[in-house]
């Protein structure tokens, strides 16, 4: 059941324009276990869902590059712009509005944002580290 006042779903759509101002900002890169390898990247983001270790919304990072270790196994979707991911193996593709894509939480990533800026949905999952 919804909480009250709760929409009983959220639509994230590459054909529609994500409203930036709903976007709160998440800090350095760094405090996201990022490493900024060139540029200046700016990072903020919309939680709309956040409950046992899963959480789901919109995530924004401005043109730079970044290092980074994935905290989280994650699925996401491009809604705007585009990023360039090369994994560890040196698997590269470049990401545009409405591609998919899936990172495994530990996972090291190349993130490289040519575009203004890249806009995506998300759905992460904080798995336990423990055995």
């Amino acid at each position: 059941m919804a909480a009250v006042g709760a929409p009983s779903m959220l639509v994230y759509a590459s054909n529609t324009t994500v409203d930036q101002s709903t976007l709160v900002p998440l800090g350095a890169p760094e405090s996201l276990g990022g490493r900024v390898l060139a540029g200046s990247p700016t990072l903020s983001a919309r939680v709309d869902y956040n409950a046992r270790g899963m959480s789901a919304g919109i995530f924004k990072a401005t043109s730079g590059r970044i290092e980074i270790t994935f905290p989280f196994t994650e699925h996401a979707t491009i809604l705007e712009g585009e990023v360039t991911m090369t994994d560890e193996t040196g698997q590269s593709h470049t990401f545009k509005k409405g591609d998919s894509y899936f990172v495994r939480q530990g996972q090291v990533v190349l993130w490289d944002v040519r575009t203004p800026y890249v806009i995506k949905s998300f759905f992460n999952i904080t798995e336990s580290t423990q055995s």
